[in-house]
C-alpha cells in the first residue's frame, strides 16, 4: 500500500503541473487574438452589409482583427446580418486577419442573452471566430448591485461555457461613474482582456486627450487589481474628434502600455483616423 503510494504520488504531481503549464501558454494563445490593431463595425453601420470592403480596408491599412457585433438585448434577431458576417469571416480568413465577434446583453432577459451569446460564438459555422466580445455597458437593469451581480455572472457562465475561447471585456472608459457598482475582477478573471471604450471629447486640448487615454489603460489595472492587464484600448468616437485628437488618443494609449488600438468605429474613419492607427504602432525611439 505505502510502497504503491510512493510510486503514484510523482505521477500524480507531475500531473498536477502539466494543466498548469498548459493552462498559462492556452491563456497567453488567447490574449494575443486581443493584441494589436483593430476595426469596429456595428449593426448599424452600413459597412456591414459590405463585408468585401470591410476585409478591404483591413487589408490596405495593416489591420490584425476585425470586431464585428452581431446582435443587442433589443435586437429583432439573433444575429443580424448572418450571411454577411459569414462572409466577412471567411474573407478575412483567407487575408490572415481575425474575426471578434461581439454582443451587447441587458441582463434582464438572461436566457436571452446566453442564446445571442451562443449565437454570435457559433455565426462562423464551419469558419469559427477567433474569440468573442462581451460589451458589459447596458443599464436597462437599475438596481446597480442586481446589475453588477448578472454582468459578473456572465461572464463567469461564458468562461465555463466556452473554456477554450478568446473572450475580452468591453467596458466603459467611466465604469463606475457610469454604473457605480462594476464589476472589474470578476470580468478580469474570466476574460483574456480588457477594452475599454476610452472615447473623449471634441473640446479637450490634444495634451488633455493624451492624457486621458493613458488614465484609461491605468484605471483598468487598478481597478481589477492586476498591474499588467492586457488592455486594447478602442478610441474614438472617430467622426467627433479632429485629426490632431485621434493621434493624440494613440499616444496615449501607445505611452501606458496598450496591448492594442483601434478606432470606434470603421464608417466614420478618415485618413486622419488611419495615422492614428500608424502612430500607435509605430517603433518607439
Amino acid at each position: 500500500m505505502w510502497r504503491s503510494l510512493y510510486l503514484i504520488l510523482p505521477v500524480l504531481l507531475l500531473g498536477a503541473l502539466l494543466p498548469a503549464t498548459a493552462a498559462a501558454s492556452d491563456a497567453a494563445s488567447r490574449t494575443a487574438v486581443f493584441a494589436g490593431t483593430g476595426l469596429w463595425v456595428d449593426i448599424y453601420d452600413e459597412t456591414i452589409k459590405d463585408p468585401q470592403f470591410v476585409v478591404d480596408e483591413a487589408v490596405a491599412h495593416g489591420i490584425q482583427t476585425i470586431y464585428v457585433e452581431t446582435s443587442n438585448y433589443h435586437s429583432p434577431a439573433d444575429v443580424m446580418y448572418p450571411e454577411q458576417i459569414r462572409e466577412m469571416i471567411s474573407l478575412a480568413h483567407a487575408n490572415s486577419i481575425k474575426v471578434v465577434p461581439w454582443y451587447l446583453p441587458g441582463y434582464r432577459n438572461i436566457a436571452l442573452d446566453r442564446r445571442r451569446f451562443a449565437a454570435a460564438v457559433n455565426v462562423g459555422g464551419a469558419d469559427p471566430i477567433d474569440g468573442l466580445g462581451v460589451d458589459i455597458e447596458a443599464d436597462i437593469v437599475r438596481n446597480r448591485q442586481l446589475r453588477a451581480n448578472r454582468a459578473a455572472a456572465m461572464v463567469r457562465w461564458l468562461r465555463a461555457t466556452y473554456p477554450d475561447l478568446p473572450m475580452a471585456g468591453i467596458v466603459p472608459r467611466d465604469a463606475l461613474a457610469w454604473w457605480r457598482i462594476f464589476p472589474y475582477a470578476a470580468i478580469r478573471a474570466n476574460t483574456d482582456a480588457m477594452l475599454p471604450m476610452c472615447y473623449t471629447s471634441r473640446y479637450l486640448t490634444p495634451a488633455q486627450t493624451t492624457a486621458m487615454t493613458a488614465a484609461c489603460v491605468t484605471t483598468i489595472r487598478e481597478q481589477t487589481g492586476d498591474p499588467a492587464a492586457p488592455v486594447h484600448v478602442i478610441a474614438g468616437v472617430t467622426d467627433f474628434l479632429k485629426p490632431r485628437l485621434l493621434v493624440a488618443a494613440a499616444r496615449g494609449a501607445k505611452s501606458a502600455g496598450a496591448m492594442g488600438f483601434s478606432l470606434y468605429n470603421l464608417e466614420t474613419t478618415t485618413p486622419a483616423g488611419w495615422r492614428a492607427i500608424d502612430v500607435w504602432r509605430a517603433p518607439t525611439g
